[in-house]
């Protein structure tokens, strides 16, 4: 993988949150639903709706503006992503920025398990001062990335 793992800490008080999940279904197929940002309404609770804003519509450059919602205040708040780093379907990085000091940066990482599952490792920093329910919004948001690339790998 040509990314770092883990994106580099800007301020001593970024917060890095990690999440781990072993998922039945090959590397690509997981690499498909993380890529598919539009999916995101569904697959993470404090999203309302994402928009492709780049001429990309895949891949490396694609830019996109996120409506989002603070799941511990209910405040709307907006970002715009850009995916910086894409070797699929091994690794996919991006930045959000806020433009009110509410940027960030995530890595997917993925690799195959000996018996052909997959493992996805993430991690997203966070330059801006989160409270600890984003824990819990990021783990509900591993558990669905591994429910929908799961239902993919069965078909159904």
């Amino acid at each position: 993988m040509g990314y770092p793992a883990a994106p580099a800490k800007k301020h001593p008080t970024d917060r890095l949150v990690t999440k781990t999940a072993d998922i039945s279904a090959p590397m690509l197929t997981v690499f498909e639903v993380i890529e598919d940002i539009k999916l995101f309404e569904q697959l993470e609770e404090n999203v309302r709706k994402v928009t492709i804003t780049s001429d990309i519509k895949q891949g490396l450059g694609m830019k996109s503006h996120w409506d989002l919602f603070d799941p511990s205040t209910g405040e709307a708040w907006y970002v715009d992503e850009e995916f910086i780093y894409y070797e699929k379907p091994k690794q996919l990085a991006y930045i959000g920025i806020n433009g009110e000091g509410k940027d960030y940066t995530g890595v997917h990482n993925l690799s195959e398990n000996e018996d052909g599952t997959t493992h996805l490792l993430f991690n997203e920093l966070f330059h801006f001062p989160i409270g600890d329910e984003i824990e819990n919004v990021v783990e509900g948001m591993m558990a669905n990335v591994k429910q929908e690339a799961e239902r993919r790998s069965a078909g159904q």
